[in-house]
């Protein structure tokens, strides 16, 4: 049996603040693809986005300091991924 935990926050907004309450599900659905871009990108086309070289990749990719997934033997990058990982580096 799932058991749900509801919580409140209250907060003091002051009046001349404007603020608009977003549900993050329903953001998450308003996100924008380019269609012209593929989800994955393959090690030759992540180091020429980032304008890296490929072994400066495979480097990365052999100390685990790059998100990446291996399928069947390739090593993939999902686009989404890299660009929260890119802005999120120290």
């Amino acid at each position: 049996m799932k058991q749900y935990l509801k919580l409140e926050l209250l907060v003091e907004i002051p009046d001349d603040l404007e603020i608009e309450l977003v549900n993050p599900l329903q953001a998450a659905k308003n996100i924008i693809v380019d269609p012209d871009k593929k989800m994955t990108m393959s090690v030759d086309e992540l180091a020429e986005e980032l304008q890296i070289s490929n072994t400066t990749i495979y480097t990365m990719v052999r100390r685990n300091e790059i998100p990446h997934k291996k399928v069947r033997g390739r090593i993939l990058f999902h686009r989404a991924t890299i660009e929260e990982w890119l802005m999120n580096i120290e």
